[in-house]
């Protein structure tokens, strides 16, 4: 498992559009400057160089005079001009920048050593010639008269100081903010869940860690945990996150551009000991450095700065203290950690009350802005202390997001103007995505890293975050191809990035079938990716089923007069090839193929059978149940109130099964509903004669289990219970949180009295097929709204299933994962109590009892999927009468979203 699906980190990408890349704005500069010399190179292709060198008078040994160099300082155009470029003046300049500062070129062809020899100590002469010049690469590296350009050091230099690069630099960082800050808000959440994720899988967090972790990400209630920016002797990290258990309990520390930036301690004392600790080391108090804004690093006249504050933490219990010849008035001491680390928190460790996140980015934003100010530069006064180049300035907006951008890492160790075009470059193209992404568990960044105690053992897998849409929806492709109102559920609407990049499409096709598969995105959207053979290799590419000629189009090629067709390869059946020959199709060919992606349809498709079926009304009643302890609350007592005022005054009678197990609670719903649900046949459920014969039936067992194990789960029980009922008084069953429609403008009465419900005997009047990952369920009935006949044999064999399935795992009802804490594992268990007694088992005995109910399901996962001919196929305007009469319980009601199964 990996921290993020793989196939999703692309998404991710687009939080590097606009991004400020001072690289190529220096480069497209210094083009236009190179080109006002008459000259033509690649800014990246000259050095601008800076040479101690000296005249090797000629010898016996060493031949005729030469020059020999040791290069002080060489970098490319555009490095020069990133890093404020300032050459060496030659002797008698004294330092200063003006007039012939760079020096007299070498006259030949230099030689280079690795250090010049000293001169002799009777020797007046100076002991080396400086020059600077711009000389064009060479492989291997030379420096003479004929590759050096006849362009003056100085006049490169007065360029980069007259070029107010700045300027441009900061309209670019406007840009990306104005445009990209509520994604960068988003990326930051999702690379800190991604870090929670990996470090779980590695075995470097605990489960009271992660639990922190998700409070401050937003996955958990906040309850007590205290957010805050950690601070050092009042500099407020602009990056560094402390998580903390209320005042006095565990605290987690949060240090992103690292490989497990997640640090858990006991409390706020030790967490202070372990930073002093990473303070020891040079490297690791540079890295500390980074995570604040650039101004906080230099001492002041009369006060120390950040760096003179890490290196005291590190010194402690020594005394730290200043060289002589330190400027200013400023003293040291001993720094010790347990005050100088969050210190007088209540002024510099303001608690962060906002979105977390909301409020990272708004750091980053302004750190990004005080370091480019720290960039303006004179030809008079340059702060060295304060200054470093702008891709420094960029680094800090990516800093935080490597977790998901792994080809980034490298900009993190070196920093260098080819890692740093390099790694973005590959991170905006997504160039090596998939095999940087597949290693990014092996990968290693940053020196402050958390370690696997010893001992630890993996996470399971149910710690994992990952997002699963939760609730019952119609797919919206099915709205869109009839043109016409359709389901009893809403669409679903558009996820947000956070929850598309932890997504993991569900894949319903057939486990042989490798060439095809069929996703579900996670909007519950369906889509077919073939393995396709190209002249290129094999490639995963979304597709188009088309059903005239059993094969398959590109997505992108769907516009097109004459696409290409692919079909299987009898020789290679890992993959599609191209359709060469046209060939004449049967029916148990197609229906091969829609059954490999999880679509059992029978064909051909004949209408007949529906037209010839002995159907008639159902009873006028309508039922509903609350079982349990609990008081009928919120979206229940809602809907049930609401359902009492629609059938009031039709000829429908409506009735509440209230169970009395529970005294208090039956005569505390029993009041409510008189008052709120006036109209409604209120029923104590165990003194009805359908519930005793219940009571010894083979079914009462389970339902038993359901209502008074050591997890009990009402919403099972209550599955039971309904075809029991059914089976006893007929009419419609609806849950508790479902609600029927009203009437509309113009109508005297809701849809329900108008309509009259008509089915066979053994017949199931239901809502159109809907999707809920949370349960497994992509384009299947729901068991919510029910419609049928007394003694309907189909709801024998649907009780006579579920009894069969729970004697399978007669356990079931003594284990109930936390949705909160655990939602991979409640997903799972979810999916588990569907199989059990919801609605994967309901569909199971529709698809052995009732055939032409499963026929027009799955036709409504064909008219969900891409098919290329679909209006070819199938005759829209018949399939749509035909759900509306076979199927016809969205125009009356629509499915609640309580989830009392899930509570």
């Amino acid at each position: 498992m990996n921290h993020i699906p793989l196939e999703n980190l692309p998404l991710v990408r687009q939080v590097l559009q606009d991004l400020p890349r001072p690289d190529q704005l220096a480069r497209q500069k210094l083009s236009n400057w190179l080109q006002q010399q008459l000259l033509q190179d690649d800014p990246l292709e000259i050095d601008v160089v800076t040479f101690h060198y000296r005249v090797m008078p000629a010898t016996e040994s060493t031949g005729p005079a030469h020059e020999v160099a040791v290069i002080a300082q060489k970098m490319n155009l555009v490095e020069a001009l990133l890093n404020n470029w300032q050459g060496e003046s030659a002797a008698g300049y004294d330092g200063f920048h003006y007039g012939d500062w760079a020096g007299i070129a070498p006259k030949g062809n230099l030689t280079l050593v690795k250090h010049l020899e000293p001169l002799s100590v009777l020797s007046n002469a100076e002991p080396y010639m400086v020059f600077n010049g711009l000389y064009r690469r060479s492989q291997p590296p030379r420096y003479a008269p004929d590759n050096r350009l006849p362009v003056r050091a100085e006049d490169f230099q007065i360029y980069i100081w007259s070029l107010h690069f700045h300027q441009g630099f900061k309209a670019s960082l406007d840009g990306y903010w104005a445009k990209r800050q509520p994604i960068y808000q988003q990326a930051l959440r999702i690379a800190f869940i991604a870090a929670c994720n990996q470090q779980l899988l590695q075995g470097s967090l605990s489960e009271q860690a992660r639990r922190l972790a998700w409070r401050a990400a937003g996955l958990l209630p906040l309850g007590n945990t205290e957010l805050s920016m950690l601070n050092v002797y009042g500099y407020t990290s602009t990056s560094i996150l402390q998580i903390s258990e209320g005042t006095q309990g565990r605290v987690l520390l949060y240090i992103p551009g690292n490989t497990a930036p997640f640090h858990e301690f006991d409390g706020a004392a030790s967490m202070k000991r372990w930073f002093a600790t990473q303070c020891q080391t040079p490297e690791k108090r540079s890295q500390l450095l980074d995570h604040f804004a650039r101004a906080d690093w230099p001492d002041g006249l009369d006060f120390s700065g950040l760096e003179t504050a890490l290196q005291g933490l590190g010194k402690y219990p020594e005394a730290h203290r200043f060289g002589s010849n330190h400027p200013g008035f400023a003293t040291s001491g001993f720094w010790d950690p347990q005050a100088y680390i969050n210190y007088r928190p209540e002024r510099y460790c303001s608690p962060i009350t906002g979105e977390l996140f909301e409020y990272l980015s708004l750091r980053q934003k302004q750190r990004t802005y005080a370091d480019a100010e720290s960039q303006i530069i004179s030809n008079h006064d340059i702060d060295k202390t304060r200054w470093k180049s702008y891709l420094s300035v960029v680094t800090v907006i990516l800093a935080p997001l490597v977790m998901v951008f792994p080809q980034l890492s490298p900009l993190l160790v070196a920093g260098g103007l080819a890692q740093f075009s390099l790694g973005l470059d590959q991170a905006i193209n997504g160039k090596s995505l998939e095999a940087k992404s597949q290693g990014v568990g092996e990968q290693t960044f940053g020196l402050l890293n958390a370690v696997i105690p010893l001992g630890s053992h993996l996470a399971l897998p149910g710690g994992i975050y990952r997002y699963v849409r939760s609730g019952f929806f119609t797919p919206s492709r099915l709205p869109e191809v009839l043109q016409a109102p359709f389901g009893a559920a809403p669409v679903a609407s558009p996820s947000s990035l956070a929850e598309q990049v932890f997504h993991e499409p569900p894949v319903l096709s057939s486990p042989t079938s490798i060439a095809v598969s069929t996703h579900v995105d996670e909007n519950l959207q369906h889509h077919f990716v073939a393995r396709l053979q190209t002249a290129q290799g094999t490639v995963d590419e979304p597709v188009e089923y088309e059903f005239s000629t059993n094969s398959f189009i590109r997505s992108r090629d769907n516009g097109m007069l004459s696409p290409l067709r692919w079909r299987a390869d009898n020789q290679n059946s890992k993959a599609l090839a191209q359709r060469t020959t046209r060939e004449v199709v049967t029916h148990s060919q197609r229906m091969a193929t829609l059954q490999a992606l999880g679509i059992d349809v029978q064909l051909p498709i004949d209408y007949a059978p529906f037209e010839h079926l002995q159907t008639r009304a159902i009873p006028k009643v309508v039922s509903s149940i609350w079982l349990g302890d609990q008081p009928v609350f919120g979206p229940f007592l809602e809907a049930l109130a609401h359902n009492a005022r629609v059938l009031r005054h039709s000829s429908y009678r409506f009735q509440i099964y209230l169970s009395r197990e529970h005294r208090a609670s039956y005569l505390l719903n029993l009041d409510t509903l008189r008052t709120q649900a006036e109209g409604a046949l209120l029923i104590p459920l165990e003194d009805q004669d359908f519930y005793r014969v219940f009571e010894q039936s083979p079914y009462f067992a389970q339902y038993q289990a359901a209502l008074n194990s050591d997890f009990p789960n009402p919403a099972s029980a209550c599955d039971i219970l309904r075809y029991r009922l059914l089976h006893h008084v007929g009419g419609l069953y609806l849950d508790a949180d479902d609600q029927l429609l009203v009437a509309g403008r113009g109508e005297a009465a809701p849809p329900l009295a108008r309509l009259e419900l008509n089915t066979t005997a053994n017949g199931l009047l239901l809502a159109p097929p809907v999707s809920n990952e949370q349960l497994g369920m992509f384009i299947q009935y729901n068991n919510s709204m029910i419609g049928s006949h007394p003694g309907n044999p189909t709801l024998d064999a649907l009780s006579q299933e579920i009894m069969r399935r729970f004697s399978v795992v007669p356990d079931f009802y003594t284990r109930y994962p936390d949705a909160l804490l655990q939602p991979a594992l409640f997903s799972r268990y979810a999916r588990r109590l569907s199989l059990l007694s919801g609605p994967a088992v309901f569909n199971a005995v529709i698809d052995e009892h009732l055939p032409l109910l499963k026929q027009l399901r799955e036709l409504c996962k064909m008219l969900a999927s891409p098919i290329h001919d679909l209006h070819a196929t199938l005759d829209l305007s018949r399939f749509s009468q035909l759900m509306r009469e076979q199927v016809p319980l969205d125009r009356v009601a629509r499915i609640g979203s309580a989830h009392s199964w899930a509570s």
